[in-house]
């Protein structure tokens, strides 16, 4: 029996536990990540890219090899499937996916889940710094050099324990690890996170229940085919509509005849619905049209619909989290899965990097605070998803109204309609100062210009997921005297407090000024702090939002301090 400490176990490598694996290694931790799977997962799965998924994939550094091979999505038709009395099928209505929300990214990214696990597996295998800074300065390299690993395939746990931290402070967590060959070894760790699955093992071993309701009246079977189209997707029933590589992905709706289900303990055979049911299922969906395949389906899959919640997502002590579906299932309906994973694993890398490196107390994670903020999204996401279900159901209009609803719940499905309660982590006791950026929910896009060359950003572009918090001085009007001194006041103050925090804080300065005339002299006091970046937002970038500028953060003219979090979360 071999013996191994290491900061971060990392149990199970699909989205949430790869996403982990790469925040915490970019930011130079010692870990490990074990799957159980004897190989990788090559295709299939999960395969949406929300809005919110992409920006958090561009802030880590990986979006170039995603949006390459993405078929992106900006409009969604939905038509009814029963034929109008002269035997067409009946378009119902043709809306934006992304309506109503700002970004710089406006669309859904139709990308598999099996390519993101291969972009995010050759990312850790390098050891390479892969998060980018905006600001072209070294403060993301203050957390040291990536630690450069791989998965550890056919390794799964096989007993674990929390020790009280009387007996070992620094690695309470023991597991044993079963490898391929029989061997058992025992890991000590300072963290365990659980990303293994609807079928969790560190869910079962920490004695968490699922709550919810998992129903076998409505299953969907969702196959991928080699078909050429690039039209928008397309809702006919369940939906189908163009993905990537010129495929096509039919989703349809089965009945418990369509399927074997043990009566005994409720699991259904996957296997009974073969190629040649679902083609005829989709044959007659598609009727009085005709559609052909001439070739096999590229993969296939059956989901049955179960909306179920972990009762919670940590240990009593702080050293073991569940991730992504070892916390929550749902219908693979507006594609939530993949992107809830990204987020919560998102949520709880940065936090569990500032107590690592000392950055913060672990009251950053005895609070339950990445449970309330996440368990408290999946709450709202499983609402969701039993009104889509409702609307699935059988009725003649369930199209249009679930068409409308999800135009309806726009933000909160792209994922930009998050919001964070108060805690910790979330300060909202000055929210009256900007009223426009809310406290709690992701920093909003805005096209900015650089001071120094004129070059436009977003705002999001600013806010790269380095472990870094990120203050964003909104200076109000820099060339009003009082309004400079009091920024010469802030300029001090910042840095005597950056002074005693060198490597957590990136500051940003945003002036509303015209671009002929903005100069980095206008807030000479905040700029010669080390490592401030000047933007702008001008007269010309109002007019090509069809926006008011800064003013759309209701931001008055005596400006105000933004804190955002390593994610992008505006923190107070």
């Amino acid at each position: 029996m071999s013996f191994s400490t290491v900061d971060v176990l990392i149990i199970g490598a699909g989205p949430a536990g790869l996403i982990s694996a790469y925040n915490l290694s970019q930011a130079g931790l010692h870990l490990r990540i074990v799957d159980k799977k004897p190989k990788r997962l090559e295709k299939g799965q999960g395969d949406v890219f929300q809005i919110r998924g992409m920006e958090i994939v561009d802030s880590l550094g990986l979006a170039s090899p995603i949006l390459e091979g993405a078929q992106r999505c900006s409009h969604t038709a939905a038509y009814q499937s029963t034929p109008t009395s002269n035997g067409e099928i009946s378009l119902v209505a043709r809306k934006s996916a992304v309506e109503g929300v700002d970004t710089n990214m406006p669309f859904m990214g139709m990308f598999p889940q099996s390519s993101l696990e291969g972009i995010l597996r050759e990312a850790i295998a390098s050891g390479r710094k892969h998060i980018p800074s905006a600001t072209f300065l070294p403060q993301s390299q203050s957390l040291g050099n990536p630690t450069k690993l791989s998965v550890e395939q056919g390794v799964f746990p096989v007993k674990m324990k929390v020790e009280s931290t009387s007996i070992n402070e620094r690695y309470p967590v023991v597991v044993s690890l079963k490898h391929p060959n029989g061997e058992i070894e025992t890991v000590r760790a300072q963290y365990l996170l659980g990303c293994d699955g609807a079928h969790s093992w560190i869910r079962a071993q920490l004695g968490i229940q699922m709550i919810g309701e998992t129903s076998t009246g409505m299953l969907i079977r969702t196959f991928l085919m080699f078909v050429h189209c690039a039209h928008s997707t397309t809702m006919v029933d369940t939906g189908s509509g163009p993905r990537e590589a010129d495929t096509v992905r039919f989703t349809i709706q089965l009945s418990e005849s369509d399927v074997s289900v043990d009566p005994e303990t409720g699991r259904v055979d996957r296997t009974k619905v073969g190629a040649d049911r679902m083609i005829e299922i989709v044959k007659d969906m598609m009727k009085p049209y005709r559609v052909d395949f001439d070739q096999e389906i590229h993969w296939s899959g059956v989901y049955v619909i179960g909306q179920r919640l972990a009762s919670r997502y940590q240990d009593e002590n702080s050293r073991v989290f569940i991730i992504g579906d070892a916390c929550h299932t749902h219908s693979p309906h507006a594609g939530q899965g993949m992107n809830a994973a990204i987020n919560d694993a998102h949520n709880l890398s940065w936090k569990l990097v500032h107590v690592l490196k000392g950055w913060a107390t672990r009251d950053l994670l005895n609070t339950i605070q990445y449970e309330s903020e996440r368990r408290g999204f999946a709450v709202k996401l499983i609402e969701l998803h039993e009104r889509i279900a409702e609307f699935m159901s059988g009725e003649r209009r369930r199209v249009r109204l679930t068409s409308n609803f999800m135009a309806s719940s726009m933000k909160f499905v792209c994922g930009v309609g998050t919001h964070y309660p108060a805690s910790i982590a979330v300060d909202p006791s000055n929210q009256t100062l900007a009223p426009g950026i809310v406290i709690g929910e992701r920093f909003p896009h805005h096209i900015i210009l650089r001071t120094a060359d004129l070059r436009p950003y977003s705002t999001l572009d600013l806010l790269k997921s380095d472990n870094i918090y990120k203050l964003i001085i909104l200076t109000g009007d820099a060339k009003d005297t009082n309004q400079k001194q009091k920024l010469e006041e802030v300029g001090k103050t910042l840095n005597h407090w950056l002074l005693q925090r060198p490597r957590m804080f990136q500051i940003y300065t945003i002036m509303v000024a015209k671009k002929e005339t903005a100069s980095y002299t206008d807030i000479q006091s905040l700029y010669d702090l080390t490592g401030i970046q000047s933007f702008s937002t001008t007269r010309d970038m109002r007019r090509r939002q069809g926006r008011k500028g800064l003013s759309d953060f209701r931001v008055g003219p005596e400006g105000c301090v933004a804190l955002v979090r390593p994610t992008g979360m505006l923190r107070r």
